[in-house]
């Protein structure tokens, strides 16, 4: 029996019965092709997470109108149902039921990615997109709600089981329903019921076309989280009216564009956060709810549950850091399940800022399933990994679960590397959780961990490895500044492994992620900290949602940030600015906190011993994506 018997209990959305409590909602992958066809890549990701346990997949936002789209699929014609069909039948295959979500961005897009003018309810630009958005007049309202219901017709006829309706997040229902947004004076503006009107008349139209008996799931935000937006009181005035127009099921998000650092949240927020608002929606309607965010525990998912605060569990990230999850909790290898960090990195930043399509730090197979497999090895091999940080752990893991005898070499006590000193600062015990799961996974799988084992060549030799890879990582840099060499000169690493002996007043020089984490590390502390950063900005390296938190409680820690002031030498009594008056920043310590270089010493030692593979920051200083995802790359290859 099952340890989360009401996780994995069988629910229904109308007709429909669903296998589980848990459903994939929909996130936008960049996995469409640019005319909004289904690509191969689309497929293989859906194709996955099908099959890993999830009780209903949700293919992301699709779009039911030339006016919106992107680098999403599209619905809004009927060449598009060959695509989705083949989306439906795998997800279908893998045992899941399907839903899609049809989608308009209404205001939340701009014309030189639509190649049209971008609509809205009135000529009030998105404060991200900054376009002015052209007005819907009686014809244009209407031919947009036309096009949600031919959009369900067609994912009916594609095999979808179901279909979302999507008025959260700001996009154009949402627009409508909301007076942040909506300053029309007819009968689509002024009050709550005349805001309704247009996404209830949308419903109608999907009701319509799909018939009595098709589910329909409508989501919104419980919350916008922006001043004039809505609030859940006017949240629970709103779902009522959209179940008397035949929905099924109300998914309760939070956000829109302003306030995406809730609706996609960081490892800053706590799990289940957004919880509460589901459960406000499930005391005025009676059809079942869906809960998200930041749930990425089956324990805590169990909770909610049973708790009765949500009848079903939106779980999105997480299906991208481990597909098989669900699979693995019910069969009891709950320890095998790897945890979403809710960094961002991979997913939302890689999307949004780089224009890549999504991923997972922890999981670089995610969108590229059909190249990054998983088999056995086809040879017996032996692989020695040296460095027990992210990369060498990783790497180590993934060797021996496919056949590889692994060996590891780690110079200190302990494993983690810097993804163990990554996991120190506040709010990322994620990371740290992530580290405790790698060296149980070693455990489990029987690598040869050795501890307080410099690697030598001779030592490798011993081993007669048929592999060899390097995983040694960084070392921090030293900027040439007089007087770094004082005892009260300390590296960001040092403080923090063992911040004992840290005085209470403290200079940090180094404004990116390692020196403001470790500023807001010693400021919780209670230290008076100052930040000092040569270039204009800071946190270049940290995605937007997790700076403004950070930025937040740096504040609330009263750290200063000094930006364009240069460390001109180290005294005694502090730090000299290089500026007109030789400025004097008094501290008791100072830390390091200005980069890395490579330790890569063991290459040209080994070469003609086996076939050797240098990752990670061993490789070139970057991020844990570059060094989770050059393991994969690695390990999944071995003796192939």
């Amino acid at each position: 029996m099952s340890s989360f018997p009401t996780l994995f209990s069988p629910a229904k959305i109308g007709s429909l019965e669903i296998k589980n409590r848990l459903i994939m909602p929909a996130m936008g992958t960049g996995m469409a092709n640019k005319d909004g066809t289904v690509t191969d890549q689309l497929y293989h990701y859906h194709r996955v997470r099908a099959a890993g346990g999830a009780g209903m997949i949700t293919v992301e936002i699709v779009a039911v109108h030339p006016t919106t789209g992107g680098s999403s699929p599209a619905i809004w014609d009927d060449r598009f149902i060959p695509g989705l069909k083949r989306l439906a039948d795998v997800i279908r295959e893998g045992g899941a039921k399907s839903c899609v979500q049809l989608w308009h961005a209404g205001r939340q897009t701009n014309s030189n990615v639509t190649g049209l003018p971008i609509i809205a309810p009135s000529a009030i630009p998105c404060p991200l997109c900054q376009e002015e958005p052209t007005i819907m007049d009686q014809e244009l309202i209407q031919e947009i709600i036309d096009s949600f219901g031919e959009a369900a017709r067609r994912a009916k006829e594609a095999g979808f089981d179901c279909v979302e309706i999507h008025g959260a997040h700001g996009y154009l229902l949402a627009q409508f329903m909301s007076p942040y947004s909506n300053q029309r004076t007819d009968e689509y503006g002024g009050s709550l019921e005349n805001r309704a009107k247009f996404p209830l008349a949308v419903i109608d139209k999907v009701r319509a076309m799909v018939g009595p008996d098709y589910p329909i799931i409508y989501r919104l935000s419980g919350e916008e989280k922006v001043k004039g937006g809505l609030t859940i009181e006017d949240t629970k005035k709103i779902v009522p009216l959209l179940v008397q127009h035949g929905v099924d099921a109300i998914h309760v998000s939070v956000g829109l564009y302003e306030s995406l650092r809730y609706t996609v949240p960081p490892m800053d927020l706590d799990r289940g956060f957004n919880v509460w608002a589901a459960e406000e929606v499930k005391k005025v309607v009676s059809v079942p709810v869906i809960a998200v965010g930041r749930i990425n525990d089956p324990a805590l998912a169990e909770e909610i549950l049973t708790q009765g605060k949500a009848d079903f569990i939106g779980v999105g990230r997480s299906l991208l850091t481990d597909p098989d999850w669900p699979n693995k909790v019910q069969n009891g290898q709950g320890e095998k399940m790897r945890y979403c960090i809710a960094c961002n990195q991979g997913c939302v930043d890689r999307l949004l800022l780089e224009g890549k399509h999504a991923s997972c730090i922890l999981n670089p197979a995610c969108g590229r399933e059909a190249e990054f497999t998983f088999e056995p090895v086809t040879k017996k091999g032996k692989v020695v990994v040296v460095g027990g940080g992210p990369a060498g752990m990783e790497a180590a893991r993934i060797a021996r679960d496919r056949g590889c005898e692994v060996v590891l070499f780690e110079v200190k006590g302990e494993l983690g590397g810097q993804w163990r000193l990554a996991g120190k600062p506040p709010k990322k015990c994620e990371i740290a959780g992530d580290v405790k799961w790698l060296i149980n996974q070693l455990e489990l799988s029987g690598v040869d961990v050795r501890l307080n084992t410099p690697a030598t060549k001779d030592l490798i030799q011993a081993e007669k490895p048929d592999a060899i890879i390097l995983a040694t990582g960084s070392t921090p840099t030293k900027p040439p500044i007089e007087g770094i060499e004082q005892p009260h000169v300390l590296l960001a690493p040092q403080v923090l492994e063992d911040p004992s002996s840290v005085g209470d007043k403290v200079v940090v020089i180094g404004g990116g992620a390692t020196g403001l984490e470790t500023a807001e590390f010693l400021g919780e502390m209670g230290k008076k900290v100052t930040v000092i950063e040569v270039m204009e900005d800071i946190a270049r390296t940290i995605g937007p949602a997790r700076k403004q938190f950070l930025m937040e409680r740096l504040e609330a820690f009263k750290v200063e940030v000094r930006v364009q002031a240069k460390a001109k030498k180290i005294t005694a009594q502090g730090v000299v600015l290089d500026d007109a008056n030789e400025t004097l920043i008094p501290a008791d310590h100072v830390v390091i906190a200005v980069g890395v270089k490579s330790v890569n010493l063991l290459e040209p030692e080994l070469k003609g011993v086996a076939p050797v593979y240098v990752i990670g920051d061993a490789k070139e200083p970057r991020t844990a994506m570059n060094a989770f995802y050059e393991a994969n790359e690695v390990a999944r290859s071995l003796f192939s």
